[in-house]
């Protein structure tokens, strides 16, 4: 009888291990993708504070000054009209 009961200790012993060997694994997988998680974050503000700068840097005004005192001809790279020929477009449909 003593054996069966030291089986069932040892046995559940086992089993309470394994448990919290589990439950540890967990709390390191939930850790480390805390970790991922700021990494992501840090890294979007780092992409979106670049795309701000970006388009301070290349506003129409003034790559349209730059390229005149460049003295340089640049075609357009795609066939959408700009905004002036849309504004004269609007004005020509508009006075007919």
């Amino acid at each position: 009888m003593t054996l069966r009961y030291l089986a069932v200790v040892v046995l559940l012993s086992a089993v309470g291990a394994g448990v919290l060997g589990m439950r540890q694994q967990q709390l390191n997988d939930k850790h480390a993708m805390a970790e991922s998680h700021a990494e992501m974050k840090e890294s979007r503000e780092h992409i979106k504070d670049l795309q701000v700068r970006i388009a301070k840097m290349t506003r129409p005004n003034a790559l349209k000054e730059a390229i005149e005192r460049a003295d340089i001809t640049v075609e357009p790279l795609s066939r959408r009209p700009v905004p002036e020929q849309l504004d004269n477009e609007d004005a020509e449909t508009s006075d007919g």
